[in-house]
């Protein structure tokens, strides 16, 4: 990775790189490259290797870059399984966009050299701003003057140790949107962006970035909100003057989101921004979420026993569920013979004791009703996500009408369970 050098106020020291390069930022000195301007920055402390030496002049990407590397092996020292380019990943998701995204005044001229625009080393465009955008990374937001952000450490070890936690259930899932959505003045009802996620897992963590400019952010409230309409407030009024919110939230930050495990992944995911004062307004320019899933396991349940089902009577069978753990998604398979089967409804009764519809005196006079009903594709089973599974599950056959019999010859379930 290249690192760029931050100075003690979160600016960019004046004598880093900038451009395409850059991965990360680290704080480090700061000093004018020609020596011709007053730049505010301090240097860094640290020992010098001599016994009892202390330096407080340790600086430029020389400072920088090491303790990226220290960082780095403070994540893996968390979580030693990681691999190289997870340990990558995880430094750049956690890094914080709090910066000052302030440039510099151009090189003053001197008396030996009028002209020091002809070689001044301020960025140019296209990298003249140090504005975070989403250009499709897998790792967020990007600065061409600070990578992804600040390294920052303790936010790194908790990414470190989350993805240590437990295992993953299935790969990691992202989304990214850039809406630059105005947000008025003093309006409660506030703007809101969707990121959409698909996949039936459920959530283990999970991580949000925010990119924000306002005059006053200390007017904000920002929420995220899941797709079963759980709200987590992220930011609620905090920063006074300061004029840009760029952040990362995780359970390490922001304890709440730590309730939305065992969450379905699936479905939209909303950030709304509310400015609640009056005199400043702003924009949201992007934000992106990441989810790692929940390990799953899968139960299969089976009932062949071949029950008939009398005319104008009802029928149940029963499965049992010794494992715990919450759903991730079901199947329901029916096997029924029936010379009618509009005569026909079938329920599914989890342990929640809430019945399920699967099939309601639909067909006609089809003779038989071999079906599979899924969490995938049946909105009233997606609703059973995140439940608790562990109990007797029943399966209810009734026939309505009269004049036609048959049986259920068999039914099964295939259960996805998470932690």
């Amino acid at each position: 990775m290249h690192i760029a050098a931050l100075a003690s106020n979160a600016q960019r020291s004046h004598y880093s790189n900038y451009g395409s390069g850059i991965a990360l930022s680290a704080p480090s000195s700061n000093s004018h490259e020609y020596g011709r301007m007053t730049v505010p920055g301090l240097g860094i402390t640290t020992t010098t290797g001599a016994p009892g030496g202390t330096t407080a002049d340790f600086g430029g990407t020389s400072s920088a870059t090491p303790l990226v590397a220290g960082i780095a092996a403070l994540a893996i020292s968390a979580n030693a399984q990681l691999s190289a380019a997870q340990v990558i990943s995880v430094l750049k998701r956690s890094a914080s966009k709090q910066l000052d995204q302030r440039g510099y005044p151009r090189t003053p001229p001197a008396s030996y050299d009028p002209h020091p625009e002809q070689w001044d080393v301020s960025p140019i465009a296209p990298f003249d701003t140090g504005d975070f955008s989403d250009i499709g990374l897998a790792d967020g937001s990007w600065s061409p003057w600070f990578g992804h952000g600040r390294v920052d450490a303790a936010a790194a070890v908790a990414a470190a140790i989350a993805l240590g936690a437990a295992p993953p259930g299935g790969p990691v899932l992202h989304g990214g949107a850039a809406p630059n959505l105005p947000i008025s003045d003093n309006q409660s009802p506030g703007v809101r962006s969707e990121i959409r996620l698909g996949g039936r897992q459920v959530v283990g963590t999970l991580a949000v970035n925010v990119d924000i400019a306002h005059s006053y952010v200390g007017d904000l409230r920002v929420s995220l909100i899941s797709p079963r309409g759980r709200a987590i407030v992220l930011h609620e009024r905090e920063g006074a003057r300061g004029a840009q919110l760029r952040k990362r939230y995780s359970p390490a930050t922001t304890p709440a989101l730590a309730g939305l495990a065992g969450d379905p992944v699936e479905g939209a995911w909303t950030l709304l921004v509310q400015d609640l004062a009056p005199a400043d307004s702003g924009v949201l320019r992007s934000w992106d979420i990441t989810v790692t899933p929940r390990a799953e396991r899968t139960v299969r349940l089976r009932d062949d026993a071949g029950v008939n089902i009398p005319d104008r009577q009802a029928v149940e069978r029963q499965l049992d569920m010794a494992d715990g753990g919450r759903l991730a998604h079901i199947a329901v398979k029916l096997d029924i013979t029936h010379s009618h089967i509009g005569d026909l409804k079938v329920s599914l009764v989890p342990p929640s004791g809430i019945g399920v519809p699967l099939h309601d005196r639909s067909g006609g006079d089809g003779a038989k009703l071999i079906q599979t009903y899924s969490s995938a594709s049946l909105p009233d089973l997606a609703a059973l996500r995140g439940k608790p599974m562990q109990g007797t599950v029943r399966l209810q056959v009734s026939d309505l009408a009269t004049r036609d019999v048959g049986k259920l010859n068999s039914w099964s379930l295939d259960i996805d369970l998470n932690d």
